[in-house]
């Protein structure tokens, strides 16, 4: 990563700080364009777990790509601040997106979203032709990390989320019917529950240890008690051996942010063009 879109900062960092933001989405079979806002300063501290809510098509979504680096901003030059703190066993830095997608440094933005961010989207995205296992270990794998050590931290993630189950096989129920078992860690991920492939989801958004997780309507695919109980193992990670790490995630569920949230990020539909607005920011107790 450039040197000089690094720098030391105190502990209390924010892991993101974005203000000032207008992104512009144009669409040819229309005459207008569609334009998210984010107007009251936003920031996010280690072990925050942010709820972005508000109603379908104000720009929940829009605003996640932009955050998570998957979309550059339409303005960057007009941004008054869009950076991330970086800690690196204990050393704690910041890096200047701003200027990063000023200077068009595209190797700085894929390295910071590559290493740093991690996504649990609402279809889940899991690779269908991998294992358990190795979908967890997929993120690893891009970000260079030794077997044993894939192997380690995926075996901690496949406990933590509760990913092992065993699985009878058939037999008569007589004294000498066979039971067959397996390791769901071992199965293809078409075979799993709505329950199981989104706790998978979780674990390999956090597999590599990012600093910010976005999580995309967990409730889309799930019924609420499902859901619940997904974001309830994730946050025991977040507040636990994943303490340094924040999560945003977006959300029309007022009870399950109410639940899970102490950040609360609120966007409303603009009135006088196409588009939404972020137009409060409430912290709502500490971490």
């Amino acid at each position: 990563m450039a040197p000089d879109l690094l720098a030391a900062v105190p502990q209390t960092v924010p892991i993101l700080e974005v203000e000032g933001l207008v992104q512009r989405l144009r669409d040819t079979a229309r005459p207008e364009a569609f334009t998210v806002r984010v107007e009251p300063r936003i920031e996010v501290m280690p072990g925050d777990f942010v709820a972005l809510l508000g109603p379908s098509g104000c720009g929940k979504t829009t605003l996640l790509t932009v955050l998570g680096l998957l979309r550059s901003p339409t303005y960057p030059s007009e941004l008054k601040s869009f950076k991330m703190g970086l800690d690196d066993d204990g050393t704690i830095s910041q890096v200047d997106l701003r200027d990063a997608w000023l200077c068009r440094r595209k190797s700085t933005i894929e390295a910071v979203r590559r290493q740093r961010i991690g996504f649990a989207l609402q279809s889940g995205e899991l690779l269908p032709a991998l294992t358990v296992r190795e979908n967890i270990e997929a993120p690893l794998h891009l970000n260079g990390w030794p077997a044993a050590h894939r192997r380690k931290r995926a075996d901690h993630l496949i406990e933590a989320f509760r990913l092992r189950r065993q699985v009878s096989g058939s037999g008569n129920g007589g004294a000498n019917s066979s039971r067959d078992t397996y390791d769901l860690a071992t199965a293809r991920v078409n075979k799993l529950s709505g329950g199981e492939y989104q706790r998978v989801s979780l674990a390999r958004a956090i597999a590599h240890h990012p600093q910010l997780v976005f999580i995309d309507e967990p409730t889309a695919a799930l019924n609420r008690e499902l859901a619940r109980g997904a974001l309830g193992n994730f946050r025991q990670m977040l507040t636990s051996v994943e303490r340094r790490c924040a999560a945003i995630m977006i959300t029309h569920d007022e009870e399950l942010s109410a639940e899970f949230a102490n950040v609360v990020i609120r966007m409303e539909p603009t009135r006088t063009e196409a588009g939404g607005c972020v137009n409060e920011v409430v912290r709502r107790h500490s971490r």
